[in-house]
C-alpha cells in the first residue's frame, strides 16, 4: 500500500511474480512474461502490456532477446532507430507505425493516422494504394509533392517493402501506448 511507482521494489515483486490480483499481470502466462522481462520501470512495464496480446505476443522472444542483449538489436533502416530504440528494435505501438511512415516517408500527422486505421481494419485495397506511397511517394494532379516516400529518403526499395510488411504484420493487433500506460500506471 505504501509503495510508488518509482520505488524499485515495486518492479522487483513483478518481476518475482509476485502479480496476484494485480489488474492486466495476474493472469499465468502474463506473471511468467513479467518474470522474464525482470521489469525495471513503467516503461517495461507499459511495453509488456502492449505486447501480451494476440499478435504482438509474437515479438516477445525477440523483445525479451533485445531487452536483455542490445547488441543483437538491429534496424533494418538507420532511420528506425530514433522510433523503435525505447522497444529494443521492436514495434510495440500504433504510435511507432505513424512515426515510421511519417519519418521514412514524408507522410503527414493526418495521413499517418489514416494509415494507422487502414492497416488496423485490414483494408486490402487501401493498403496496396499506401504500399506504393510509403514506398515511392505521392503527388497531386499538378506534380506537387505530398509524399515523399522512403526511396527519396535514401530507403532501398527492398528495405522499404520489408518494413511496410512488418507494420501490416503487426498494425491491426497494435495497441496504443497512452492506453497500455494507463493500465501500467493501475498496475
Amino acid at each position: 500500500d505504501n509503495m510508488r511507482m518509482d520505488d524499485p521494489e515495486v518492479y522487483k515483486m513483478i518481476g518475482e511474480g509476485k502479480t496476484s490480483g494485480v489488474f492486466q499481470l495476474e493472469s499465468v502466462g502474463m506473471t511468467q512474461f513479467m518474470k522474464e522481462l525482470k521489469p525495471q520501470c513503467l516503461e517495461d512495464i507499459i511495453a509488456g502490456i502492449a505486447l501480451y496480446r494476440p499478435g504482438p505476443m509474437d515479438r516477445i522472444p525477440i523483445y525479451l532477446k533485445n531487452k536483455n542483449n542490445k547488441e543483437s538489436i538491429k534496424y533494418a533502416h538507420p532511420l528506425l532507430e530514433n522510433i523503435l530504440d525505447v522497444t529494443y528494435g521492436c514495434i510495440v505501438y500504433q504510435e511507432q507505425v505513424m512515426q515510421i511512415v511519417q519519418e521514412l516517408a514524408g507522410y503527414s500527422m493526418g495521413m499517418a493516422d489514416i494509415v494507422r486505421r487502414a492497416m488496423a481494419k485490414k483494408k486490402a485495397d487501401v493498403m496496396k494504394e499506401e504500399r506504393n506511397r510509403f514506398i515511392y511517394g505521392f503527388k497531386d494532379e499538378n506534380g506537387n509533392v505530398i509524399v515523399k516516400g522512403a526511396i527519396r529518403n535514401g530507403v532501398d526499395e527492398e528495405t522499404a517493402d520489408k518494413i511496410f510488411d512488418e507494420m501490416m504484420d503487426f498494425a491491426s493487433y497494435a495497441f496504443n501506448k497512452p492506453h497500455s500506460a494507463a493500465y501500467a500506471v493501475i498496475a
